[in-house]
């Protein structure tokens, strides 16, 4: 995958993602809240992201049941490449700062960042 998914693109993943092998009724269902499109855009989308193997599907009785084809952690880390493409060092770590500052982590989510950052200072520390 080489491209940045949409926000309708990451709303359907995500929904895919939680729940799959989704018919497309359900697939309304889900997402409802999220979106406000007619059953057209629903297959609009679903056939754009099979065209670039995001998503497959398998037929049943006359009708799709989707599926991903990709992982959510790779989608994550594509997304989070193509972020840090565009940035020079000092932006990346004000952008993360900014990140972290408007998240609203839980507490437990901090302590977990925070042993990751060690860590990587101390692997950092290990490979000079």
């Amino acid at each position: 995958m080489k491209e940045s998914l949409s926000r309708q693109e990451w709303v359907m993943m995500e929904t895919l993602w939680q729940g799959s092998p989704m018919f497309l009724s359900e697939i309304m269902e889900a997402m409802a809240t999220s979106v406000d499109w007619n059953r057209s855009s629903y297959l609009t989308y679903l056939k754009r992201m099979a065209d670039k193997g995001l998503i497959g599907y398998k037929t049943i009785r006359g009708s799709r049941s989707y599926f991903p084809l990709v992982k959510r952690e790779d989608c994550i880390e594509n997304e989070s490449n193509y972020i840090l493409s565009k940035l020079t060092e000092d932006s990346t770590r004000l952008l993360l700062a900014s990140m972290i500052q408007k998240s609203g982590l839980k507490d437990k989510d901090r302590d977990e960042l925070q042993e990751l950052i060690k860590k990587l200072s101390v692997d950092s520390e290990k490979e000079k």
